[in-house]
């Protein structure tokens, strides 16, 4: 397929830097759809296979067969990932868990037979028609504005080259005879029978523990560009930024290497790969989210029926309120003005944009979840509607968890639409900031580092929502709406501020120490997911920062959902 940009002459110039970014992730969301489409696809097949296909049959069948398979699966991404996190790296176990469980689940009961025929009915329900909407409009206003996007048939060559495990080092030894009988300068060069792709080399270190000279062919007289020489013990080292001429022909077969010296040679190439185009790698990660989002869908419906029920009630009742539309109304005025609101920060606007349009979400989405806790459960409960719902097979560990699901459900697609307008607000910010300052243009590359140094504070503060939105569920089997609203805003305040409270009573006398502690200990560290700082000082969010606020959220969250059950268990209904 032919890609092709038009002109910058022949349209606004600040067009193609604004609609780069947003075709890049429209091409994730593509192919997560793709990828969603073909993996499922398999999966529905399998099912043909009686087996295989009615495996889920058994409640109990299907839930073990799928602990087993994402146990399998966490293990390999454990193996895979866990080597290469670092320091921290036991933070990335729970994370990696999830993950494989969430595949497994999906695996088994993606090949289910009553999934099989009920695909159809499953994107139409809920909350599900929504993300995809939205993701369907984002990824065809990105497909729209392929003729202005910048070289796209380099960004999509470059999904190839992204480095899905490690960092993309690798390195290759090779042994080079030496030839004691003839003078160094005039001993064979030896063929390298290496493999590389240099497109995508960003870096290159050639060590030996020989002299040796390094050819494009296997005799001088064939050499079509100057041979390189590497001393022994002196490494050689080339960067792809610093514009210099490889020390290594592009084409591997014609990398020949000459020992020089009495004694073989041991040659060690690192190579570093890299897409030619880095914010490829955004492409992939988008695209993995996007499988996994749906994926986590279908298998919370099919093995959780139940409460998938109580979750489908409970979002579009919630979506239908008034009050769903006037947050997202205010969201969308809000976000759209911080885009053009002009925060005379002196080349700074962009940081306060991202920080107030983030924080407006969340605020949103944790009214959204406060209230919603306090009509949909607490209102329930009072009115006797629950004791209706309980009646049934419903027990009320499933109805508390599919409340709390509905709930957060309704606070997620309010969080994805408000996101995808931000990513669009924020592409173009730097754009307008440069305009108005009357400075030089900028590049569409910026936009992208802007957008996807946002997505994760966006994660962290829905994890944030969810911790406020668990506790709001917990209180709402035993207080009223008003009282559940004030409960939830004390603890946002004091969860803010648990981190400075224990720091300053470090110092102070025991008693004060107690309390400070005995507060973190009560109130939810709120501070694990505000990442302000970062944010204003523009560093972007390391993965290992996500998957451990993600085990707190866990952590948290269970312990709010036995907190819960506990209130909710003797409560009276009649």
């Amino acid at each position: 397929m032919m890609f092709t940009s038009l002109p910058v002459g022949q349209m606004a110039p600040w067009l193609p830097t604004w609609l780069t970014p947003i075709w890049v992730l429209s091409i994730g969301l593509i192919l997560g759809l793709i990828l969603s489409a073909v993996v499922f696809g398999v999966l529905a097949a399998l099912s043909l296979i009686k087996p295989l296909g009615h495996l889920a049959d058994n409640p109990r069948a299907g839930v073990t067969a799928s602990l087993v398979v994402g146990g399998l699966i966490a293990a390999a991404l454990c193996t895979t990932y866990i080597p290469l996190s670092g320091e921290y790296s036991g933070v990335m176990f729970l994370p990696l868990i999830c993950i494989g469980l969430v595949l497994g689940f999906g695996i088994i009961y993606g090949m289910w037979h009553r999934t099989r025929v009920e695909w159809f009915a499953m994107l139409s329900e809920g909350v599900i028609p929504y993300l995809l909407s939205t993701a369907g409009l984002f990824a065809l206003i990105g497909l729209a504005s392929t003729p202005l996007v910048e070289d796209p048939r380099s960004i999509l060559e470059s999904i190839a080259a992204v480095n899905i495990v490690g960092d993309g080092t690798s390195k290759i030894e090779v042994p080079v005879p030496s030839s004691p009988d003839m003078p160094g300068s005039e001993s064979p060069f030896h063929p390298a029978n290496i493999d590389y792709h240099f497109r995508n080399v960003s870096e290159l270190t050639i060590e030996s523990d020989r002299t040796i000279v390094l050819g494009d062919a296997a005799e001088p007289a064939g050499f079509s560009r100057n041979p390189v020489r590497v001393n022994e013990g002196e490494p050689l080292t080339y960067r792809y930024q610093d514009r210099d001429a490889p020390p290594v022909p592009s084409d591997p077969t014609r990398l020949h290497i000459q020992n020089r010296e009495i004694d073989p040679a041991t040659v060690v190439f690192t190579f570093k790969n890299q897409p030619l185009v880095p914010q490829a790698s955004s492409i992939v990660w988008v695209a993995a989210a996007f499988f996994l989002l749906i994926t986590s869908m279908m298998a919370f419906r099919q093995a959780a029926p139940r409460v998938w029920a109580i979750a489908l009630s409970t979002a579009k009742n919630e979506m239908a309120q008034p009050l769903y539309l006037l947050l997202l109304a205010l969201g969308l005025f809000g976000v759209l003005l911080f885009g053009i609101y002009p925060f005379n920060t002196l080349g700074d606007d962009i940081r306060l944009l991202k920080d107030s349009g983030v924080t407006l979400i969340m605020v949103l989405g944790m009214i959204l979840a406060v209230w919603s806790a306090g009509t949909s459960v607490s209102d329930e409960i009072e009115g006797r509607t629950a004791l209706t719902v309980l009646s049934k097979p419903v027990s009320r560990r499933a109805f508390i968890l599919g409340k709390y699901a509905g709930i957060m459900l309704a606070v997620l697609v309010l969080f994805v639409i408000l996101s995808a307008v931000l990513s669009v607000v924020i592409s173009y910010k730097p754009i307008y900031d440069a305009r108005e300052n009357a400075s030089a243009a900028t590049t569409w590359q910026i936009g992208h580092e802007e957008i996807m140094t946002t997505l994760p504070v966006i994660g962290l503060y829905f994890m944030e929502t969810m911790v406020i939105g668990a506790v709001a569920v917990a209180l709402a089997t035993r207080l009223p709406l008003l009282a559940n609203f004030i409960t939830c805003f004390m603890i946002y305040v004091i969860g803010n501020l648990t981190s400075p409270l224990v720091a300053s009573a470090r110092d102070n006398n025991e008693l004060v120490g107690f309390v400070g502690k005995l507060i973190a200990v009560v109130i939810p560290n709120l501070n694990v997911f505000n990442v302000q700082s970062a944010v204003d000082a523009g560093n972007p969010i390391p993965p290992i920062y996500l998957a451990g606020a993600f085990n707190y959220l866990l952590c948290f969250a269970f312990a709010i959902w036995m907190l819960a059950m506990l209130l909710f268990e003797d409560r009276d209904l009649a």
